[in-house]
């Protein structure tokens, strides 16, 4: 077998400079104290200001949105109201109107039915014809007495309202 050696080189040692030192000594000197740490209490006063305007706001917000919802409530109520009455004004205008009430009420004041009417000739001036009112007053064999119930057809009254316009918080009652 082969022989092999090894090769040792002698150590090396550092020469060092009398005098010098790996790292320099750092020097002393005089350090001011820290500060000490700010008090934790305007950090908290700012969070509960905070905290407090927000519930503050939220309190105020909650008394308009109700103060609203009221009146809301109210103007619909209003509404329903004059649309009812706007309803019965036009059934009585539109009973009043009828050809039977109108001469009831024409008869009641003292006019009479025209037998033979008389016109006004516009560009004369000149009346065409004679009306007398004494020849009219007799009465009128073309007329009929018509009853009230005949004339006028029955209103419908409405007992239960078809909708409920609440304040919209009550789910779906009278839908």
């Amino acid at each position: 077998m082969a022989t092999t050696s090894a090769v040792h080189a002698p150590a090396v040692r550092p020469v060092r400079k009398p005098g010098t030192s790996a790292a320099p000594k750092p020097r002393l000197t005089v350090v001011a104290a820290p500060k000490a740490a700010g008090s934790s209490m305007p950090f908290t006063l700012l969070c509960t200001l905070i905290v407090a305007a927000t519930l503050a706001a939220l309190l105020y917000m909650n008394i308009q949105m109700s103060g609203t919802s009221y009146e809301i409530t109210r103007l619909q109520s209003q509404s329903q109201r004059l649309t009812e009455e706007r309803q019965a004004l036009a059934e009585t205008n539109e009973r009043l109107g009828t050809p039977q009430e109108l001469e009831r009420q024409a008869r009641e004041i003292g006019m009479v039915p025209v037998t033979d009417p008389a016109y006004i000739d516009l560009d004369t001036g000149e009346v065409i014809g004679e009306a007398s009112p004494s020849e009219q007053t007799e009465g009128n064999p073309e007329l009929k007495e018509v009853p009230a119930e005949a004339a006028v057809p029955q209103a419908e009254i409405y007992d239960e309202p078809e909708s409920y316009h609440g304040m919209g918080n009550e789910g779906n009652e009278g839908d």
